[in-house]
């Protein structure tokens, strides 16, 4: 068995996470160097910055810079080394815990002849202005030995938010202080502090000034311990930030996490605790093994343990920054995900969080916020489809009526609001909420559409809307009969039958042999050719005469069949751009010829099933193909010991959007396809299991610790065979 841990390890990291509200995920860090947690700090998707930072003084009070050595991640903790002056060697240890605390693990040894102290001084300055009602501190005070404050800030049109704050020290400090100065570099620098200057005879005043002419300006505040190091010494000392909802809980988790023996091993734990909640898999191919591993890690970075005023469940968030939330558009890919964990909590959740803040008309908000949601936000999404896959590995009755109900309103609005024709087909109201905006498929029926904010501005009948439609009614029509709702099946098989033939007579061009978003002031195709066009092939809308127009399309080098396939616009459109720009300058979020994890996630479906389905064997060679090539394009250089997944690839050269510094993006399903696809799981709503693996060549593999509906399975692939033991049991 692998050490997921060490499987994970590198150098060239530093996110952290518990699996809960705090994460340290900053894009862009620039103190990483620094002990501690200066680099802001997410408190759900809100920043709090800066964290926390050391400094650390010698007997005459000079400061003791440390020399960084060295720097070794893993999921549980980052560890880097320093040499300070004195021959001092610090060891620091950083982790999130699960309880929302921050903790720095610091190990000191004297490699000197001579006694030595060093004076520890864990510290932190908040900005405060509390006159605009943004950004202020409050309840700045110490209680007990530990510094207490709750940061309130205003994002955007959000409500106020309050983070409430406990910092502390694993021994008890020998003097404090808490000081507002007027604004100067915020950096975690002790040479611009107040305390560059209150520290005398080897400690800080023991004092509290937070008054002034105004309120305004930066509160700093810090702890202090003196550590005496004999030669060849060595000791340790541990500090702690819990972030939390209320005073109380602060203090509570803070006080758990510093009694704490190792919070080191306790993080390790945590991590392993998860991993073993897994399907367990290794291959022969190690791409193939440390990315099923890493995307592991990556959506347990990201989830929510849920008891939140808009996350009562457990829930994963999109991503690092402004993704660290639950968002419409990725929430499907999170259910098909993690229903393969052993608890189906996380994957109920990511839809029954959406199904808690449901809007009356029957739509779902694009993003929630932990005490709000977004007012004007809309993805399309394949809810439906994503929620009987749930209900095939957990078969939970409860989940799958109020999914039923929920999503029996979702399409009654999409009937009501989204296809005034009545045609079958569903209006894109503008180019945001398909998550895949810049691209020409929208300038068709707007030549303005790439300048409109969040507003409905234009109208476009989406191959991808309907495809996604199309299998929610699919399965709200499996659902009824499960639930034995037998007077709404017929209604749901039919309004999927109009949408089947929706799809292929107005979508389909028999002549270019592609399906196209129609145009609803015309109902004409319109004649881009984008990745979505290929939707159809994911379900039963296509027969065999529609696949020589997906091997003419999609495997074309001159489309789509890229190096690195595939760009999610045609290579032959005149806006196709490789390199992220959009008409000239270089975008965050364009669609127009980057390759983004999510359609390809789409596309590994349509090769794959449309394969298995036709037992066609130029297709199933194409899916191993492709899955190969998007498992490994998301490597720095293909280089198999430094995983990653940006939001955007370039489609010729596999360079990730390191630019923008959203890296752990959950964005796409990896986990699903290859248990789905290199193992072959397939599983049918009565929960019956076979095997329909792909030939990816493996040597070897395993796939066990697979629990389906409460059976424990294990897939056993050796030169060539793949083997079954159902009711496995280690």
């Amino acid at each position: 068995m692998l050490n997921i841990l060490s499987l994970l390890s590198r150098t060239d990291k530093h996110f952290l996470g518990g699996g809960n509200r705090v994460v340290w995920t900053p894009p862009f860090p620039v103190f990483l160097d620094v002990p501690g947690f200066w680099d802001k700090v997410s408190f759900f998707n809100f920043d709090f910055k800066p964290g926390y930072a050391f400094t650390f003084l010698d007997s005459r009070g000079k400061v003791l810079k440390p020399a960084l050595l060295n720097r070794h991640w893993n999921p549980a903790r980052l560890r880097q080394t320093y040499n300070l002056p004195h021959k001092i060697k610090l060891t620091e240890e950083r982790a999130v815990l699960p309880e929302d605390s921050l903790v720095s693990v610091l190990h000191f040894e004297n490699h000197g002849a001579q006694k030595q102290t060093v004076h520890v001084i864990l510290w932190t300055a908040q900005e405060s202005n509390p006159y605009d009602g943004k950004l202020f501190i409050d309840n700045a005070d110490i209680i007990g030995g530990k510094i207490g404050f709750t940061k309130f800030l205003r994002v955007r049109d959000l409500p106020l938010t309050g983070i409430h704050t406990a910092m502390g020290l694993s021994q008890t400090p020998d003097s404090f202080s808490l000081n507002l100065a007027e604004r100067t570099a915020n950096h975690p620098d002790w040479n611009l502090t107040p305390f560059y200057e209150k520290f005398r005879e080897g400690r800080l005043p023991d004092e509290i000034k937070l008054s002034g002419i105004n309120q305004s300006g930066l509160i700093y505040m810090a702890l202090h311990k003196t550590i005496e190091l004999t030669p060849g010494g060595r000791k340790s000392i541990f500090a702690a930030a819990a972030l939390a909802v209320s005073d109380d809980e602060a203090v509570s988790h803070l006080q758990k996490t510093l009694q704490t023996p190792n919070p080191i091993s306790r993080s390790e734990k945590n991590w392993e605790n998860f991993f073993h909640q897994a399907p367990y898999f290794e291959s022969s191919d190690p791409y193939f093994t440390r990315y099923y591993w890493y995307r592991w890690y990556g959506l347990r970075l990201f989830t929510l343990q849920g008891g939140d005023e808009n996350y009562p469940y457990p829930a994963v968030c999109e991503g690092p920054a402004d993704f660290r939330m639950p968002i419409s558009y990725s929430a499907q890919c999170h259910l098909l995900e993690t229903r393969w964990l052993h608890s189906p909590a996380v994957a109920q959740g990511s839809l029954l969080n959406f199904i808690h803040c449901q809007n009356e008309d029957g739509s779902f908000t694009g993003h929630l916020y932990p005490n709000s949601k977004q007012s004007s936000g809309f993805y399309h999404a394949d809810w439906g489809r994503a929620a009987l896959d749930v209900f095939k590995i957990h078969p939970d009755k409860l989940f799958l009526k109020r999914a039923y109900h929920a999503l029996s309103r979702y399409a009654d609005y999409f009937d009501r609001e989204r296809d005034g024709e009545d045609s079958g087909l569903y209006d894109v109201l503008d180019q945001f909420e398909t998550g895949q905006e810049f691209m020409s498929r929208y300038l068709t029926v707007d030549p303005k559409a790439d300048t409109y904010d969040w507003v409905n501005n234009i109208r476009l009948k989406g191959v991808d809307a309907a495809v996604y439609i199309y299998r929610l009614k699919q399965a709200l029509a499996q659902m009824a009969a499960l639930l034995n709702l037998t007077d709404e099946i017929r209604d749901w098989k039919e309004g999927a039958e109009k949408i089947k033939r929706a799809v292929r007579e107005m979508m389909w061009d028999p002549e270019t042999e592609l399906f196209f978003d129609v145009d609803p002031k015309t109902m004409t195709r319109t004649g881009i050719k984008a990745a979505v066009c290929f939707y159809p092939y994911m379900t039963d809308i296509v027969d065999e005469s529609h696949l020589p127009g997906l091997k003419k399309h999609l495997l074309n080098p001159e489309e789509f069949w890229t190096p690195w396939p595939v760009p999610s616009t045609s290579a032959d459109d005149p806006l196709f751009n490789p390199e992220a720009e959009w008409k000239g300058k270089r975008h965050n979020c364009p669609w127009n010829g980057r390759v983004w994890p999510m359609t390809n996630s789409h596309i590994a479906e349509v090769l794959a099933r449309t394969a298995l389905r036709f037992d066609d064997k130029e297709l199933e060679q194409a899916a191993v193909e492709f899955i190969q090539k998007f498992i490994r394009m998301m490597f720095f250089d293909q280089d198999v010991n430094r995983p990653n997944c940006f939001e955007h690839y370039n489609p010729f050269t596999a360079k990730a959007s390191v630019y923008r510094g959203i890296d752990d993006y959950q964005h796409s399903w990896v986990v699903d396809l290859i248990i789905k696809y290199a193992a072959g799981v397939q599983v049918d709503p009565s929960g019956e299991v076979t095997l329909h693996p792909l030939n990816f060549g493996f040597k070897h593999f395993i796939l066990k610790n697979l629990l389906i509906q409460d059976r424990l399975f294990e897939v056993v692939g050796k030169k060539g065979k793949v083997t079954l033991k159902k009711d496995f049991s280690e």
